[in-house]
C-alpha cells in the first residue's frame, strides 16, 4: 500500500537523520492521533510490525522511537480507521494544487451603523471601539459620525480571525466565518451582543449581566471565558465553559462542561477545553471527530467548498495538526488515513 511505502521511507530518514521539518510533523502527527485514540491493542501493534519487519530493520528504529514507529504502524493498520476506494470522478479533468491555498489569517470587515466598513489587518489586532471612535492598538484612530447607541457588526470571512476588545473591557476572539453584532457602548440592564459563528469570550467582571445570543440561545454572564460555536451548518450550538459560570437559556454550566443547544433541548457533558479552543491557539485538535467534522474546519479555514463522492459514516480522527500549514501539508496527513482529495479550483473533492 502507498501509504505504508510512506511511513517506511519516512521512518529510514528519521534513523538516517535526513528527515525534514515537514516529515518529521508528519510522523509527530501519526504519533498523536494514535495516541489519542488510545484503543490500539499491543498485540496489534506488534503484529502489524511484524507484517513489514522483513522490509525494515525495525529494532533499531524502536530503539530510537518506540512510541513513534508503533503508533505509526498502528495508525497504517487500525481495524476503526475505514480506508476509501480510489473512484476516478467524471466530467471535466481536476487539477491538484493543494499548496496554493494558503491557511487563513487576521482580517476582518467593521460594519458601522451607517454602512460605513472598515477593513482591518494584523496590523489592526485588538481595535477598541468607544462613542464616536475606532481606536487601534498602534494609536491610529477612525471617526465614527454617528451618535447615541450605535450598533456595528464586525465579520470575518472564510479564512480570516480576529480579536476585538468591546467598550466595557471585554476581549473576543472570533474564528473564521462569523459574524458579532454589538454596541458602541453599552447602557441599561445588560452588555449584549449577538453571534453567528464560533467566538471565545473573556469577560469583563461587571455589575451589568453579558448577554451572548446564538439564534434561539441566549448565554448569561458576569464574568468568565467561555467558547460559543454557533455556526449555521452545525447540528447543535456548542458553549464550553473555561472559568467562571454561565447560563444558557435556564440551564446552569460549570467550569469544564459544555452544552450542546438544539431543537431537541439542551444536552450538558464534560468538556475537552483543548479541543474546544484549539483554534483559538492555532491548532486544528480533533478527537473522536467525524470526516465531517473535520472537513468543516478545513472549508471554513481555508476558504474552500467541500464536496463528497460517497457517503461514509464511523470514521474517527484524532490528532492535532497547526493551522498555519498549508492546504496540502494538513490533506498530506488526513492522506495517512487512507482518504483521498481532489481539487477542482476551490472545489476539494473527497473520495
Amino acid at each position: 500500500m502507498k501509504e505504508n511505502k510512506q511511513l517506511i521511507e519516512l521512518l529510514e530518514k528519521y534513523q538516517a537523520g535526513t528527515i525534514s521539518d515537514d516529515e518529521k510533523a508528519m510522523l509527530e502527527s501519526w504519533y498523536n492521533m494514535e495516541a489519542a485514540k488510545k484503543s490500539a491493542p499491543i498485540n496489534d501493534v506488534q503484529e502489524s510490525l511484524q507484517r513489514i519487519g522483513n522490509r525494515l530493520p525495525l529494532p533499531n528504529k524502536v530503539n530510537i522511537w518506540p512510541r513513534l514507529v508503533a503508533a505509526a504502524v498502528a495508525l497504517l493498520f487500525a481495524v476503526r480507521i475505514l480506508f476509501f476506494h480510489t473512484i476516478s470522478p467524471a466530467g471535466k479533468p481536476l487539477v491538484n494544487h493543494f499548496d496554493t491555498i494558503h491557511p487563513g489569517g487576521n482580517h476582518a470587515v467593521l460594519q458601522l451603523a451607517s454602512g460605513r466598513q472598515i477593513t482591518l489587518n494584523s496590523q489592526q489586532q485588538g481595535i477598541v471601539v468607544k462613542g464616536e471612535k475606532v481606536l487601534y492598538k498602534d494609536g491610529n484612530e477612525v471617526t465614527n459620525t454617528n451618535i447615541g447607541i450605535q450598533y456595528m457588526q464586525l465579520i470575518t470571512p472564510k479564512g480570516g480571525q480576529y480579536q476585538i476588545t468591546l467598550p466595557d473591557g471585554t476581549q473576543v476572539w472570533l474564528n473564521s466565518a462569523t459574524k458579532l453584532t454589538y454596541p458602541d457602548h453599552f447602557e441599561g440592564e445588560y452588555r449584549q451582543v449577538e453571534l453567528d459563528g464560533e467566538a471565545y469570550f473573556a469577560v469583563e467582571k461587571g455589575t451589568q449581566p453579558f448577554i451572548v445570543k446564538s439564534r434561539q440561545q441566549v448565554v448569561q454572564v458576569l464574568g468568565t471565558e467561555f467558547n460559543i460555536m454557533a455556526y449555521a451548518d452545525e447540528t447543535a450550538i456548542q458553549t464550553a465553559l473555561v472559568s467562571g459560570a454561565v447560563k444558557v437559556n435556564e440551564t446552569l454550566l460549570k467550569p469544564g462542561f459544555e452544552a450542546h443547544f438544539s431543537p431537541e433541548g439542551i444536552q450538558v457533558a464534560p468538556s475537552n477545553l483543548k479541543v474546544v479552543t484549539a483554534w483559538k491557539n492555532g491548532l486544528f485538535y480533533f478527537k473522536d471527530a467525524s470526516l465531517q467534522t473535520v472537513m468543516n474546519q478545513l472549508q471554513r479555514w481555508y476558504d474552500i467548498e467541500v464536496t463528497y463522492q460517497s457517503e461514509r459514516k464511523g470514521d474517527e480522527f484524532n490528532g492535532q495538526i497547526p493551522r498555519d500549514k498549508p492546504l496540502g501539508k494538513v490533506l498530506e496527513i488526513l492522506k495517512l488515513s487512507g482518504i483521498n482529495f481532489k481539487m477542482n479550483g476551490r472545489q476539494l473533492i473527497v473520495y
